[in-house]
């Protein structure tokens, strides 16, 4: 789950801020006091790229959804969640994530000037932290959530191949001017990610993540593993060439 999702999940937790947990299940008691939990009240809600941030009662609690992690609202299934909250007007589960309560002072540590689509998100200084990692390559560069938290792979790829840039180049490869572009890119791709998610259309607006061929050139994509984080890049070898 990228960042824009966890936004719409908060939207949608939204029924249940002000209720009590009724009941607590899931695997994450490993990790969190249930309870803690139960018979407390949900207060607020709030996403940080892929953290989804939340007050139970005087507690403050992360769930990260990580590269597989996924919620069900209302909706029953076969296997057990890492986390079930039961309110008296439905239920929350959590799915292949962590769950961890947060100190104050865990949470006073979050940035928010580099949540990618948070209010206080500061273009300058996302670009002053990328300027700091001039040997690092592109498409890790988008992947680091302390640049870029709730980037993930589908951002990554559709943000590249906007900015026309090959995914292995290094920041120092390209102009100051270029550099804030794609800064700016991901905000903007991560706003247009929100809309077409939530109009449950955002596969048809892929320009090269999953797919086989350009839709600008009809050139077939080259996909394959790089970066330090193995995470699977399309990109086109014509509107994407590699610096001579």
């Amino acid at each position: 789950m990228e960042g824009p999702s966890l936004v719409i999940l908060k939207e949608e937790l939204k029924p249940f801020i002000g209720k009590k947990v009724l009941k607590v299940s899931g695997y994450a008691n490993k990790h969190v006091n249930f309870d803690d939990i139960e018979g407390q009240t949900l207060k607020w809600v709030k996403p940080w790229g892929k953290h989804l941030l939340y007050g139970i009662g005087k507690r403050i609690y992360k769930t990260h959804f990580g590269l597989f992690g996924s919620y069900r609202i209302n909706e029953e299934i076969e296997r057990n969640p890492s986390l079930r909250l039961q309110f008296s007007n439905g239920f929350v589960l959590f799915l292949i994530s962590s769950v961890r309560e947060l100190t104050k002072v865990e949470f006073a540590e979050y940035d928010w000037r580099v949540d990618t689509l948070a209010r206080e998100w500061d273009e300058d200084h996302v670009l002053k932290l990328a300027k700091q990692q001039p040997e690092t390559l592109l498409c890790d560069l988008l992947l680091d959530q302390d640049l870029f938290s709730g980037s993930g792979n589908i951002i990554k790829n559709e943000v590249l191949f906007r900015q026309r840039l090959y995914p292995d180049l290094k920041v120092n490869d390209i102009s100051a001017r270029k550099l804030r572009s794609l800064v700016r890119e991901v905000r903007n791709y991560s706003k247009d990610f929100y809309k077409w998610k939530k109009k449950y259309e955002l596969r048809k607006h892929w320009q090269v993540y999953k797919q086989f061929y350009c839709k600008v050139s009809e050139d077939k994509l080259v996909r394959k593993k790089m970066g330090k984080w193995p995470r699977m890049t399309f990109y086109c070898p014509t509107c994407q060439p590699k610096l001579k």
